[in-house]
């Protein structure tokens, strides 16, 4: 589910915002070109919610925006949030291209703006970053 609620995510910022997006993994070298939008999984949680072994997991992102000013990290960080809180978002089977298993909703529980630690390196202006979340529960029959 993990790798199919990522590709969505990915793909759904993409095409809504118009912004390169990008999944973060290891030993990614990030394009240079601003605006960009990143994606990254964070810590996952399980719980177990019956005795029938329903488990709830919750997948964590962090989405991160990198812009050119503050007046484009704002307007973009602003329907970055709208298109995460608002959107149903078709859940698309990265496994099977074309095929969908169907929608979900994201919670944005956070956001960051985050300031450079060396002033001098521009590419790390105008950043901000949404923490965010997926609640999935699979129930075993």
């Amino acid at each position: 589910m993990q790798f199919s609620l990522t590709h969505s995510l990915r793909t759904h910022l993409e095409q809504t915002t118009g912004v390169k997006t990008v999944w973060l993994f290891d030993g990614i070298k990030l394009p240079t070109d601003r605006p960009l939008i990143t994606i990254e999984q964070m810590t996952n949680t399980n719980e177990v919610i019956s005795k029938q072994r329903s488990v709830e997991t919750v997948y964590r992102y962090q989405i991160g925006l990198s812009a050119t000013s503050i007046r484009e990290r704002s307007l973009i960080q602003e329907e970055i949030r709208d298109v995460l809180t608002d959107d149903k978002i078709t859940l698309l089977d990265a496994l099977n291209p074309g095929e969908t298993l169907g929608y979900f909703y994201a919670v944005v529980t956070g956001e960051t703006p985050i300031t450079p630690d060396d002033v001098s390196d521009k590419s790390d202006y105008h950043r901000v970053y949404f923490d965010v979340e997926v609640r999935y529960t699979k129930t075993k029959i």
